[in-house]
């Protein structure tokens, strides 16, 4: 299993379409921040988006995709610094219009239409933190044409327009699809920025016993039997693991099982033996030792207060 799919799949990463718009005129909508990531999608027209009154705007063309970081508030208009109104204020609340419906479309002005679809990706946990912290406030493509992506874009342009039985649920799929082809071209292009394990997928020796570790955490690893995976030496295979990670193999396992139990205690019912087992430790006690030397406090007290920030 690779790492990215990982921490997709048990952050139960999902997008979500909320909205598509028709705009004409002079207008302008503000975006408030939100748990996750937003994404906008441009069909038709042209829009402008930036993030404060700091930052310089980005003008943004038919097929562009944008994500920009949940925890940044945004702006999008038909001209760089227009006047912005809290996008709260134009959801309408018919229930006869579709959820890819909802925003007001035009406003009643008239002219040339800027056309563009508006949703989010959620994230549940805090496994994905990292890959979200080492994605810019902003990231914007324009894929070509032929490129995975720009094909994506395409289909949810026109399953935009199309209103027919299950819209939404294919909307939301597509929305999931283009986060992966997102992901892989920004981190492809802006390699500096990817999270090691990123760069360390494509490692012929490292990317092999990665993906060996993220299918199985709860086997009891040794560095001989990743080192097999590699096809190396046991002291050569270490010393690429080390300098492509950051971290020894059996301490990334153990990095890794941790923030794996971090999200059972936070977010499940499962005593401290199950959790041990899950994650291939021998009893409870070795789990929880393990456990303190890692974090500095013992599970069911870390459990506890997890649970009292909630």
């Amino acid at each position: 299993m690779d790492v990215l799919t990982d921490l997709l799949q048990r952050s139960r990463a999902r997008g979500a379409a909320f909205s598509h718009s028709t705009m004409r005129g002079e207008w302008g909508v503000t975006f408030p921040t939100i748990p996750g990531l937003a994404v906008h999608a441009i069909v038709d027209g042209e829009i402008y988006l930036w993030t404060d009154d700091e930052h310089a705007s980005t003008r943004l063309l038919p097929g562009d995709m944008v994500l920009v970081r949940g925890d940044v508030e945004h702006h999008v208009a038909h001209a760089p610094g227009a006047r912005c109104t809290p996008m709260q204020e134009l959801i309408t609340h018919d229930s006869r219009r579709s959820p890819a419906q909802r925003l007001a479309d035009g406003l009643g002005a008239t002219g040339p239409a800027a056309v563009f679809f508006c949703g989010a990706y959620m994230f549940e946990g805090d496994l994905c933190a990292g890959l979200l912290a080492s994605l810019p406030d902003l990231v914007h493509l324009r894929p070509s044409s032929g490129n995975p992506l720009r094909a994506t874009m395409d289909l949810l342009a026109g399953e935009m327009l199309n209103s027919a039985a299950g819209q939404q649920a294919l909307l939301d799929r597509l929305l999931d699809v283009a986060l992966v082809q997102v992901l892989r071209e920004y981190f492809a292009t802006h390699e500096s920025a990817a999270p090691a394990w990123f760069r360390a997928m494509n490692d012929p020796a490292v990317g092999p016993a990665l993906r060996a570790l993220h299918a199985d955490p709860a086997r009891r690893w040794t560095v001989a039997e990743l080192a097999a995976e590699a096809g190396l030496s046991r002291a050569t295979f270490a010393r690429r693991f080390t300098e492509a990670l950051g971290a020894g193999p059996l301490a990334y396992l153990t990095d890794w099982r941790m923030a794996l139990a971090r999200e059972q205690l936070r977010d499940g019912d499962a005593g401290l033996a199950a959790i041990a087992d899950s994650l291939g430790y021998s009893s409870e006690f070795s789990f929880a030792a393990a456990f303190k030397r890692h974090e500095g406090v013992a599970p069911g007290r870390w459990r506890a207060r997890a649970r009292a920030a909630a």
